[in-house]
């Protein structure tokens, strides 16, 4: 999935008062965060506590181990460690107060960010019982990479679901949770500019939140219906008043700001205004490195925004369109080079599901890498990362 990584990047260090953006990639210190706290297995007896249990753990810059793994309450795991189940067995992931229990042939993965921490599903079903996040934590969400549910203390489940999916299907059992999800934008206008974005063009998305209470069930997609506008200022002008309106209320999540600085950018990309477009995907990047500065989702707004400054009206901001892309190019190539020697670590061991899982973060990097090079209008050297992306994609 998106953010699925052995190396961890900080892409970006960013000064919107003089309107530049350096990037800096080095890997972020995981100190120890997670353990496990509990561990069953289902025997001919039924469901039963187990001091071992058959788990794939992929730890940062590590290679994945996969065999029996003793319980042991002392052993600390970083942040950004991956856990698999197996058939059979179930394990509890607990930290500060926040546990995870994994049912049998689960994937999750735990971050501890800037804001919480961030429980990725990646497969099968997790169960979360939440104390106090407020205090302890300071804030959780949990969801697959695609659609979040934003929780201060409850307990709720994430299912991914299946079928090499990205959705996924959130239940609540107690208390309340806020689920973020994306719905298609349609503008009834034609844009003025073409191009842009990872497979060519912009694919217009607004970020939509819902609550949710006992008993109640979300699969990512059941905001489907479109948001509608007749012009490009139109839809413009409603969306900034919205996220002035959301930063206003200081109950804002991060990638909710984000992702509306994001949609008011490309929507002002879409129409030509390129300079116009600056300031709200600045902003865009600011809040995305707020949110999580390692989620490989943070290069759109980057790559929107280096589309911004390389067709502007001012010399200067065109020379830092170029200085971002051909930086982010730089960092790009060691991270594809280092997810391809672990796809093929994953094929080598017939890990059908960790290789499926690189796979989508191949397609994602070949993309961005094609993205960019577009964005510097070498189509050739663009054109072969998306066909690589495009092999990639015909693996999933």
């Amino acid at each position: 999935m998106k953010t699925k990584s052995t190396k961890h990047i900080s892409y970006i260090s960013l000064r919107t008062d003089l309107l530049f953006l350096c990037f800096i990639l080095f890997p972020i210190a995981c100190f120890p965060q997670f353990q496990i706290v509990g561990m069953q297995v289902n025997t001919n007896s039924g469901w039963q506590k187990s001091n071992q249990a058959h788990l794939t753990i992929l730890e940062p810059g590590k290679q994945a181990y996969t065999g029996n793994v003793v319980i042991d309450y002392a052993k600390k795991y970083p942040s950004g460690t991956t856990f698999t189940t197996h058939a059979n067995t179930s394990i509890s992931v607990f930290y500060k107060g926040q546990t995870q229990i994994m049912h049998p042939n689960s994937t999750l993965k735990v971050i501890v960010d800037n804001s919480g921490i961030k429980a990725q599903t990646l497969k099968g079903t997790v169960q979360h019982a939440l104390n106090d996040v407020k205090n302890k934590v300071g804030f959780y969400r949990a969801g697959n990479g695609y659609t979040w549910a934003h929780a201060e203390g409850t307990q709720f489940t994430v299912e991914a679901a299946g079928n090499k999916s990205k959705a996924v299907r959130i239940s609540t059992s107690e208390g309340r949770v806020i689920i973020t999800d994306e719905v298609p934008v349609s503008i009834n206008q034609a844009a003025v500019t073409q191009g842009g974005g990872r497979e060519g063009h912009r694919d217009l998305k607004a970020v939509v939140r819902t609550s949710h209470t006992a008993g109640q069930q979300y699969t990512t997609g059941s905001n489907a219906q479109p948001i509608r506008y007749a012009t490009y200022e139109e839809a413009i002008m409603a969306f900034e008043r919205e996220v002035i309106k959301l930063e206003a209320t200081g109950m804002a999540y991060y990638e909710e700001l984000a992702d509306s600085y994001t949609l008011i950018g490309e929507l002002y990309l879409d129409l030509g205004w390129f300079d116009n477009a600056i300031s709200p995907l600045n902003k865009a990047v600011e809040y995305t490195n707020l949110a999580d500065p390692d989620d490989i989702l943070i290069l759109d707004s980057i790559l929107y925004l280096a589309e911004a400054y390389l067709n502007s009206s001012d010399n200067i901001n065109r020379n830092t369109g170029y200085n971002i892309t051909t930086e982010l190019i730089n960092g790009l190539i060691p991270e594809l080079n280092s997810y391809i020697e672990q796809y093929n670590y994953a094929n080598q061991m017939q890990d059908e599901d960790w290789a499926w899982d690189l796979c989508y973060d191949l397609v994602d990097i070949n993309e961005y890498l094609g993205w960019s090079y577009m964005l510097l209008n070498n189509i050739d050297k663009a054109n072969e990362f998306y066909v690589w992306a495009d092999t990639y994609k015909s693996r999933l």
